[in-house]
């Protein structure tokens, strides 16, 4: 395999794994926001603390699902995930025109990832390419995000640990 058909392949794997992180990260805020106006709204009628308190939490949840739009954009990054997983299936019957034709059609919808999830979803790339010597340390953020998005394991000392390689 030439090496820029290597890094091409590379980047739909990481592609993929990108809109999956997203999807999990968007999904879950969502249903997060949801749970929340529920319970908050419920407490109104319990007279558990001062209502206007309660009523300002719920409104600033509601404003933050609103304008955010999770499920929105959890919707379309499910969407995207599923273009980034045909291609995957078929990557191997593609000439290198073609793979490249196919990424350039799919990439162009791809959502507006956190940087935390584009370097969680890096090294899980390169642990589905079997290259964990090249998976970058995580910042803070991305370190206390990957558990809450499914982006475990993640870190180049835990492919070290499974005895998967040796980051660099």
């Amino acid at each position: 395999m030439s090496p820029e058909r290597n890094v091409k392949e590379f980047t739909v794997f990481n592609s993929f794994n990108v809109e999956k992180l997203t999807e999990t990260l968007n999904a879950r805020a969502e249903r997060l926001c949801t749970f929340l106006l529920i319970l908050l709204g419920s407490a109104v009628f319990g007279n558990l603390a001062n209502t206007f308190l309660l009523g300002f939490a719920v409104a600033s949840i509601a404003a933050l699902q609103f304008v955010c739009r999770f499920g929105e954009a959890a919707g379309a990054a499910k969407a995207q995930k599923q273009r980034y997983a045909a291609l995957l299936g078929r990557m191997d019957e593609l000439s290198d025109k073609s793979l490249i034709e196919q990424m350039e059609r799919v990439h162009e919808q791809d959502s507006r990832a956190l940087s935390a999830v584009e370097l969680i979803a890096y090294n899980k790339a390169c642990l589905m390419r079997g290259q964990p010597e090249q998976m970058k340390a995580l910042t803070l953020s991305a370190r206390l995000l990957a558990p809450l998005i499914g982006g475990q394991p993640c870190e180049p000392a835990a492919a070290t640990q499974r005895g998967q390689g040796t980051p660099s």
